[in-house]
């Protein structure tokens, strides 16, 4: 196996290693990542779990630019069994949420960009629809409320 720890230092996501990567024409980076964690925590019965059984199926998330190209991240959740209460489940990152195909830190760059900058010039930068620039916008609002009112 290739040693690619420049492009985990690049990088820098916590746990996270690059076991390969893919250069996509001029303006695209797909980089191959596994999760280095040994364990997980059960979500029914919060036990921690050493026992990775399987993977799910690779996604494609968005991640910020490395070297000027638009950065991929092919991540495929590993899943565990919990031997005390023997369910299985899909381990959990911090660097991604459910449901979305692009990291936090992704999230929180377009967010910044968008209280700043018109969303059709971060849409054409990003190669995002406006719709999808709004939809992260919008989700990054929602969570700077909670903060906001602790703050006042």
């Amino acid at each position: 196996m290739a040693n690619y720890d420049m492009l985990t230092e690049l990088l820098d996501l916590s746990h996270v290693r690059v076991t390969h990567y893919q250069l996509v024409g001029k303006h695209r980076l797909n980089l191959l990542v596994e999760s280095t964690l040994e364990a997980a925590v059960c979500p029914n019965c919060q036990q921690v779990s050493l026992v990775a059984h399987d993977a799910s199926e690779p996604q494609m998330l968005r991640d910020l630019p490395i070297w000027n190209r638009r950065c991929w991240l092919q991540y495929a959740p590993r899943r565990f069994k919990c031997a005390p209460c023997e369910n299985t489940f899909v381990e959990r990152v911090l660097w991604r949420e459910p449901g979305v195909d692009y990291t936090v830190r992704y999230e929180h760059f377009i967010y910044e960009r968008a209280r700043r900058e018109p969303l059709a010039q971060i849409a054409q930068t990003e190669g995002l629809s406006e719709d999808q620039v709004q939809g992260i916008f919008e989700r990054g609002a929602k969570k700077q409320l909670p903060s906001a009112a602790t703050r006042a």
